[in-house]
């Protein structure tokens, strides 16, 4: 039997719900190759990250799986301290079982073994804003792959142009620490595991291109890198570039590194980038005017502690402030009702009780938390309702309005 559900279908109350086991590894493969339209040549290294006990699946009627839902754990950066998240990736249903709801009920049914796992916030990459919000997510930050020509990077050049060598495998570990070094000011990004790192810069350096320049004041380590492929290109060019990642925090040995980047003009067009809807690419060229947006979509985030949440990520250390909220979540009852948020000192907690001066779905805290929205944002649209200006300048005054960034797409 269907009973209503918030995004607008039946959700089927016989659907049982269950943790994975290895039995499945096989069938949850093709769930994700039928619904995601994926090459069966990657089937092994697919199966090698999937852990079937962080899996949980549906089972269909005659005995197949009709959907799953899988998470991958990860630090995420939130005002310069890891909160633990939970990854959703991928969650998909089977196409002969779509349109019962199975997909809200697959979304909703890890958070109590999230909040158990201390997993405070969940990530991911949506394929259906509404879905995903109709239980408990919203909109965080930007996943924008943009097409530049070549000539718009060639232009950016340094006040001061730093070394640039190409980087050898013993740059790997590294190039680790230097992205390790610049997470605690970089709002959403993760931290990122020996495996993640091998699928985009494998130790040998096969199929990529490093470019680094030497910290002049640590031996052995980097002070930033440029990491990209060659990839075909439209005829008659011989190549284009494909970029993984440029980093650095000093703007000297960034524009050293997109320059590099930006070098083959003559026989590469054309250079592949991803980045948030605001990239830094925008304040370091004198022209930067994407030929083709590739694909733009919004991560959504969703919290799943609300106390341990606010606890977990830095405040800023200016931010003093009193507000006093009442919560929406139906999946997580255990964030819903009234909180008094406490900020100060670049701490923060949450505790039963106060007035619920400020009341709003658990999403739209989700976004505010996250620095993506800000609290007259959020009313504006409908999540957040509050009768009492002083208490919505407090509430903008706690969290800066800085959409994080998250590039590494799981």
């Amino acid at each position: 039997r269907a009973i209503p559900d918030a995004y607008g279908r039946g959700v089927d109350a016989g659907a049982n719900v269950r943790v994975g086991t290895e039995a499945d590894r096989g069938e949850i493969w093709e769930l994700f190759r039928t619904g995601f339209g994926v090459d069966p040549h990657h089937r092994d290294d697919w199966l090698s990250a999937l852990d079937t006990r962080r899996a949980m699946v549906v089972d269909g009627t005659h005995g197949e799986l009709a959907g799953v839902v899988h998470i991958r754990p990860f630090d995420q950066w939130f005002g310069g301290r890891p909160v633990p998240m939970a990854g959703y990736s991928p969650v998909v249903v089977a196409p002969q079982h779509r349109n019962r709801g199975l997909a809200r009920r697959l979304v909703a049914a890890p958070l109590a073994d999230l909040r158990a796992r201390g997993e405070v916030i969940a990530s991911l990459f949506p394929a259906s804003l509404a879905l995903y919000r109709s239980v408990g997510f919203e909109c965080a930050g930007s996943y924008v792959h943009r097409r530049f020509p070549v000539a718009d990077l060639a232009s950016i050049g340094p006040a001061r142009r730093r070394l640039v060598r190409r980087g050898t495998v013993d740059d790997v570990t590294a190039i680790h620490r230097c992205h390790a070094d610049a997470l605690p000011g970089r709002d959403g990004a993760v931290t990122r595991t020996a495996d993640w790192w091998e699928r985009s810069l494998p130790t040998t350096l096969d199929g990529v291109e490093v470019y680094v320049v030497d910290d002049p004041d640590r031996e052995g380590e980097v002070a930033g890198y440029a990491i990209y492929r060659h990839r075909k290109a439209r005829p008659p060019y011989d190549f284009a570039v494909s970029v993984f990642e440029v980093l650095a925090e000093d703007p000297d040995v960034l524009r050293s590194l997109w320059q590099v980047v930006g070098s083959s003009g003559t026989q590469a067009p054309e250079v592949d980038v991803i980045g948030p809807a605001e990239d830094d690419l925008f304040l370091l060229a004198a022209n930067a005017t994407a030929d083709v947006v590739r694909s733009e979509i919004r991560w959504m985030l969703r919290v799943v502690d609300l106390p341990a949440a606010v606890a977990a990520r830095g405040w800023p250390a200016g931010a003093s402030g009193t507000v006093d909220l009442e919560v929406l979540d139906e999946q997580a009852p255990w964030n819903a009702g009234r909180w008094r948020l406490e900020v100060e000192g670049g701490d923060a907690r949450a505790t039963p009780g106060g007035t619920g001066t400020v009341a709003l779905t658990i999403g739209a805290l989700s976004s505010w938390w996250a620095g993506y929205a800000t609290p007259a944002r959020l009313a504006r649209t409908g999540s957040l309702r509050c009768v009492d200006p002083r208490a919505l300048r407090t509430m903008a005054g706690l969290v800066p309005a800085c959409p994080p960034v998250l590039v590494d797409f799981f």
